[in-house]
């Protein structure tokens, strides 16, 4: 059997399914529908020969050694999906994050508006000791612990853009850097509606030396001024 054309993300779907006994061996097509994974009956009805127990370890392996090294790109979404899509849940992926981050992120948007439950999971990130540097426009990073960090302290190092006068640019990107290697580039700004609402797509990549390259383009330059 070959799993390596299955999306890390439907296994994990796959893995949960079993698990939480909502799937129930034989898998069959009608209950892989049942959980939105249809598409993956090809690939994995074979997996019936090792029974419950063999199919759990091998998933389990299967997942691990993935999680060993850099992982293929994962397409991140918000907005209305079919029951087949591979893609993961924009808020998921963001919360995710943040809670698996263990010692830097780093974070690049243009709104924030209505954030409070977007950047609980981060701030609770920064209480174990994670360190974060925010960068925004220049009056958004100046206001942001006012309008957008209701939580206290410990917070985020912000930095704000401003471009040069007469010249009429923002920080449009949106982007996180986790730990120096997770890398989640989005469409979606950091409010209720880019995490639940809007369609917006994204990517989520495990790669050491994007993160750096990244990291860097917002370090160096000198774009950025560090907000007192």
């Amino acid at each position: 059997m070959d799993l390596s054309g299955v999306s890390t993300s439907d296994l994990e779907r796959l893995q949960a399914g079993l698990v939480g006994h909502r799937l129930l061996l034989p898998l069959s097509r009608l209950g892989l529908r049942g959980e939105g994974l249809d598409a993956l009956a090809d690939a994995v009805l074979a997996l019936n020969a090792l029974g419950h127990e063999g199919v759990l370890a091998l998933l389990g392996a299967v997942l691990a050694e993935r999680r060993k090294g850099p992982r293929r790109p994962e397409l991140v979404w918000t907005g209305p999906e079919s029951r087949w899509s591979g893609a993961r849940d924009t808020a998921v992926v963001l919360a995710d994050l943040f809670h698996k981050a263990t010692s830097t992120v780093l974070l690049a948007g243009f709104a924030f508006d209505h954030a409070a439950n977007v950047l609980r999971p981060l701030h609770e990130a920064l209480r174990r000791g994670v360190t974060c540097s925010l960068f925004a426009d220049a009056d958004v990073a100046t206001g942001f612990l006012r309008e957008h960090w209701p939580f206290g302290p410990p917070f985020p190092e912000r930095y704000g853009f401003a471009p040069e006068k007469g010249v009429f640019a923002s920080l449009h990107a949106k982007c996180v850097v986790v730990d120096a290697r997770q890398v989640f580039v989005t469409s979606a700004n950091f409010t209720d509606r880019g995490q639940t609402r809007n369609v917006e797509v994204g990517v989520l990549m495990d790669d050491p030396r994007l993160a750096a390259v990244l990291e860097a383009q917002f370090s160096t330059g000198g774009w950025f001024t560090r907000v007192p």
